[in-house]
């Protein structure tokens, strides 16, 4: 079942145009920007590389050509720049190698 948002700014790269609508508000916007941050990636979908989403938007909304505001709206700017500089093979989930963590083991020597 797919999620239909009734934002104007809806984007697949911005669901629900959250991300817009807090740079909207500029220095005005109370944060917290984790939250705001957290929910645009969950928002993205499964398959969905948030690495190029963050990428994409910061073209679309040019955030690496103005000033930028202080407050939790930098703070958002900041973290989807971070977003954007994060290998997307990092972010995969790596289930095919499974790694020991530790914990009792029989038959030591």
């Amino acid at each position: 079942m797919a999620i239909r948002y009734l934002s104007e700014h809806d984007s697949p790269d911005d669901p629900g145009g959250m991300i817009r609508e807090v740079l909207e508000m500029g220095e005005a916007f109370p944060g917290p920007a984790e939250d705001v941050v957290l929910a645009w990636v969950l928002r993205l979908g499964e398959g969905r590389d948030p690495a190029a989403a963050a990428k994409q938007l910061i073209a679309d909304y040019r955030l690496d050509q103005k000033p930028q505001p202080g407050g939790a709206c930098g703070r958002v700017i900041e973290m989807l720049k971070e977003t954007a500089s994060y290998p997307g093979d990092r972010m995969a989930r790596h289930v095919c190698q499974p790694r020991r963590r530790g914990g009792w083991r029989r038959n030591r020597s």
